[in-house]
């Protein structure tokens, strides 16, 4: 699933540049409104699960600290879950920048989150080949790929503002 914006213009007053400015603009806006847990629907990201868990030490996306140790030693066991084990290997402290769910763990979703497609017609944003596994999923539970109304005002705004600068 990826976003993506069609647009009809004469090419005289809009380019491929144009459109990725843009694109680049609306996906600024994306991964702002991600880190303040917001989703593409303009509600609060769902709470991560608390279902107990364990991660294993070697090939984790963020390297687990805290909870306990399994008997192998080969993974730690989270009793509080999910939750439990981005809070205490992020250690963010008391205070931060962003929501409790911002879907950063390590910050490969968020940096494989890109304008993937900029024509003189539009533009699309999707995730890269590295994390679109995973990231798609992630997408199916807490839609963070998509504009918001709000998005959507914001970018006819910046249309508006650049095509009547072009007309002067």
């Amino acid at each position: 699933m990826t976003a993506r914006i069609n647009l009809n213009f004469p090419r005289h007053l809009w380019t491929a540049r144009d459109s990725l400015v843009l694109a680049q603009n609306m996906l600024a806006l994306i991964k702002l409104r991600t880190s303040e847990g917001i989703d593409a629907n303009n509600r609060q990201f769902k709470d991560y699960s608390r279902k107990p868990m364990y991660v294993a030490k070697r090939g984790a996306r963020l390297v687990p600290k805290g909870g306990r140790p399994s008997r192998t030693g080969k993974s730690i066991y989270y009793a509080g879950g999910y939750k439990q084990y981005k809070e205490e290997s992020r250690r963010r402290g008391s205070s931060s920048d962003s929501a409790e769910v911002d879907l950063v763990l390590s910050g490969q979703l968020m940096n494989n989150l890109v304008v993937t497609e900029a024509t003189q017609n539009g533009f699309k944003i999707g995730l890269t080949r590295h994390v679109e596994n995973y990231g798609y999923h992630v997408n199916e539970d807490r839609e963070y790929i998509g504009l918001r109304d709000e998005d959507v005002d914001t970018l006819v705004e910046a249309i508006k503002f650049d095509v009547l600068e072009k007309l002067k």
